[in-house]
């Protein structure tokens, strides 16, 4: 197997992975509902394997210098994919089994991701491709989003989570700006780059 194709490999399996997690929710969820006691182990563990193959993948592909346009597109689509899944199920449906976090969280975290793709989109259909590329702010802010989802699934206390998901929050507002700022020089810019 080439090796520039690990990268992008673990990021395709990060992507095989969230129908995982949604199952391993799912099947928590109908325990809790049906007066058991769920165990949040499943989740909470694919979870990390999510995490930890994001990790891997962009060490690897740095470190090898494998970095490329299609590897940071692939890496951005498994994360939000997974963000997307679990923010989404533990918004809706995480009580009883899980700490359910805020609607307000959920719906901010879609109209970031709706302006973000629509901008993509419209560099993209102007230009022909997008520079995708990862800024610290955005993995802050993914980071952070991670712990909160670790800490509702594992029970946290909601006054814990509504302070997390403000913190969250608090980096996203920014984060988004930067890259909207980002998208709206490319678009303008006569080459796209």
């Amino acid at each position: 197997m080439n090796a520039g194709l690990v990268p992008n490999a673990l990021s395709v399996l990060r992507i095989a992975l969230v129908p995982v997690w949604v199952a391993f929710a799912v099947a928590a969820r109908r325990v809790a509902l049906s007066g058991g006691d769920p165990s949040p182990a499943g989740p909470i563990l694919v979870l990390i394997a999510i995490g930890a193959t994001d990790v891997i993948d962009g060490f690897i592909a740095r470190r090898l210098g494998l970095a490329s346009n299609l590897g940071a597109t692939l890496d951005a689509a498994a994360d939000k994919l997974a963000q997307i899944a679990c923010v989404t199920f533990l918004a809706l449906a995480g009580a009883p089994a899980f700490t359910a976090l805020p609607l307000w969280l959920m719906a901010a975290l879609a109209a970031r991701d709706l302006t973000l793709a629509g901008g993509w989109y419209a560099v993209h259909r102007r230009h022909g491709h997008v520079d995708a590329e990862h800024r610290w702010h955005g993995k802050a802010s993914s980071v952070l989003l991670f712990a909160l989802i670790i800490a509702a699934l594992a029970g946290a206390t909601p006054p814990l989570v509504r302070l997390a998901s403000a913190a969250v929050l608090a980096l996203v507002v920014p984060s988004t700006v930067a890259y909207l700022v980002t998208g709206w020089r490319q678009l303008n810019k006569p080459d796209g780059r």
